[in-house]
């Protein structure tokens, strides 16, 4: 046990210092200050205000600036989220022509969110609907974010945490893009939930592996949070506890599977008549391992890659040649996920360009002062890490190293945004403690 607990504390030196290492990067050095200034103003008026039923609260304020948001940004859906759009229009009409097309060849898995935009479409034929879902989701994502802060750590904090979030510009503009990102964020969140404030037997289990397999239809990232859960059961397994984890994992990798399974013979038996899988697995690593465009999304090595007859090939060859450069690469791609987002935005409207920079620079800065917050939560402690705060902890080293390898995006930073939220906790209740010392 003792060696374990100092495997668990070396591991949190590590990830910590991977946070560490990013601080010395991070821009808008003035909109830092000024964000945090606005953070202390508006932490002191919290403090005053005493709200009852504060989920619903919660929810409503964040559904109202959400709505709000949606219906004044005027925000261009592109890239994949506009052939998704598209083919849930055409699925509507009954037009399954799409699925003949380059796109949904290669990528097969991303139908799962073109049959959710297509079922909703049925119901209000309408984009601007298909926005307001996204609102409603992602006011649970702020309630959930304050549930799960709550288990974790006090009240006061959780609400601290929670209300932060609603000033976080970025998934406010989320919203708007169409992302197939929004319901799996949910999704893990309620999983997590789950796990942390129910008992791990089978039933528990058996929800969270349903939920995560429906998650991974929408966005397939849920197996980072079935391993996850999965280094957690096994790092704080006892003699009394290894059997009963054991099972838990067997169960959940089962359902999880089965699930994935069953989905995947349904798209077989319907009108769309393909398997739920990725037919281009080393595509994402290819271009994530771009020294030139730094793991980013660049036209040039689509149209290698694509046009390969050997792309496993393809791919060790770059991972040789360019072996020299990963530590550098791997830098540079989690310095972009982790701290930007600003240049990933494209509002149209017709703004002010003061005010559209003030805007931006106060994200960023929002941003900013998040992660130092998170620093300061990843700090390995004397004392022993709270198990809930090591869940967090494991899913966000697991982020940070798959990452390094697969194509990044600074839109692809939303779920780890959100895990970093749930851990900013630890930071503000380490420096409540330092400020009542001092008084």
């Amino acid at each position: 046990m003792i060696i374990l607990n100092r495997f668990i504390k070396i591991c949190e030196t590590i990830i910590f210092i991977f946070f560490l290492v990013l601080l010395p990067f991070l821009t808008n050095k003035l909109s830092t200050i000024i964000s945090l200034v606005i953070i202390v103003v508006f932490y002191l008026l919290e403090k005053k205000i005493s709200i009852k039923h504060y989920s619903i609260f919660l929810f409503l304020l964040a559904l109202l600036i959400r709505i709000i948001t949606t219906l004044t940004l005027n925000v261009s859906i592109v890239d994949d989220f506009k052939t998704m759009l598209d083919a849930s229009r055409l699925l509507l009409k009954g037009n399954t022509t799409f699925i003949y097309s380059f796109y949904f060849k290669m990528f097969p898995y991303q139908l799962g969110h073109v049959i959710y935009q297509t079922s909703l479409l049925r119901i209000i034929n309408s984009t601007l609907f298909l926005k307001i879902v996204n609102s409603i989701i992602t006011s649970l994502i702020v309630v959930y974010i304050y549930l799960i802060s709550k288990n974790i750590f006090k009240e006061e904090t959780a609400r601290k945490v929670s209300l932060l979030y609603l000033l976080y510009l970025y998934p406010l503009y989320l919203n708007s893009v169409l992302t197939n990102q929004h319901l799996p964020a949910l999704l893990t969140l309620i999983s997590i939930y789950l796990f942390l404030t129910k008992p791990h037997n089978y039933k528990t289990i058996i929800q969270i592996g349903l939920i995560l397999s429906v998650s991974n239809i929408f966005r397939s990232e849920s197996i980072i949070i079935i391993f996850g859960l999965i280094v957690f059961l096994l790092l704080t397994s006892t003699k009394k506890s290894i059997k009963t984890n054991a099972i838990s994992i067997i169960t959940l990798i089962f359902v999880y599977l089965l699930s994935q399974l069953t989905f995947s013979i349904f798209l077989q038996e319907s009108r769309l008549n393909t398997k739920f899988q990725n037919n281009a697995p080393y595509w994402k690593f290819y271009c994530g391992l771009s020294d030139k465009y730094n793991g980013l999304f660049n036209e040039e090595d689509q149209e290698v890659f694509f046009n390969s007859d050997n792309q496993k090939e393809l791919l060790l060859e770059r991972v040789k040649s360019d072996k020299n450069k990963l530590p550098k690469l791997f830098l540079k791609k989690e310095v972009i996920l982790w701290t930007q987002t600003n240049y990933d935005l494209r509002i149209n409207n017709n703004i002010n360009q003061k005010l559209y920079n003030f805007l931006l620079n106060f994200n960023q800065g929002f941003l900013n002062v998040i992660i130092l917050l998170s620093a300061i939560s990843l700090f390995p402690y004397k004392e022993k890490t709270n198990d809930k705060v090591l869940l967090i902890k494991i899913i966000l080293f697991l982020y940070y190293g798959i990452y390094m390898f697969i194509e990044i995006s600074p839109r692809y930073a939303y779920i780890l945004h959100i895990l970093l939220f749930l851990i900013i906790g630890l930071g503000i209740e380490k420096l409540n403690d330092i400020i009542n010392k001092e008084v």
